[in-house]
């Protein structure tokens, strides 16, 4: 018994779409690592909250991942922002003073912002990994900016 069946010289095997998964707005997270020190993981951010509008319009399991995509795409960007306003607010106010003289405290957001580069990294490969098998990535680090629709509840 074949494993495929057979085709006839006048049959064309017919191409069937696969529907969209919503793993692009995951791969955009690879823009972190462009090679811009600190604005490759703002930019990667951007984009990948950028992407969110037209997923959704797709529907279904493309609109959830770029929903949750974009949801940690923020998430990162504002961790970034804020770890290095807060190096730079420390690195001018402790310059001169006995904090600026080593690494700590003034490198704390840098250490943070290193470790949310790394996470970066783990959370768009596992994004890509669950939407390339037909799964949403739940993510319990990502802020939940863009909710959900839900079906709203009519009050009887």
């Amino acid at each position: 018994m074949p494993l495929h069946p057979q085709v006839s010289q006048n049959q064309h095997a017919q191409y069937l779409p696969v529907p969209p998964t919503g793993a692009v707005s995951y791969a955009l997270g690879f823009l972190a690592f462009i090679g811009i020190p600190f604005l490759s993981l703002l930019v990667a951010g951007i984009v990948m909250a950028a992407v969110y509008p037209s997923a959704k319009r797709k529907g279904g399991l493309a609109a959830e991942n770029a929903r949750r995509a974009a949801n940690w795409g923020i998430t990162a960007f504002l961790i970034a922002t804020i770890t290095l306003v807060t190096h730079f607010v420390l690195l001018f106010t402790a310059t001169g003073t006995s904090l600026g003289d080593g690494f700590y405290p003034v490198g704390i957001p840098i250490t943070i912002f290193a470790a949310t580069f790394v996470v970066h990294l783990v959370v768009i490969i596992c994004g890509l990994v669950k939407a390339n098998r037909r799964e949403v990535l739940r993510n319990p680090l990502a802020i939940p900016f863009i909710r959900s629709a839900q079906p709203t509840q009519n009050a009887a």
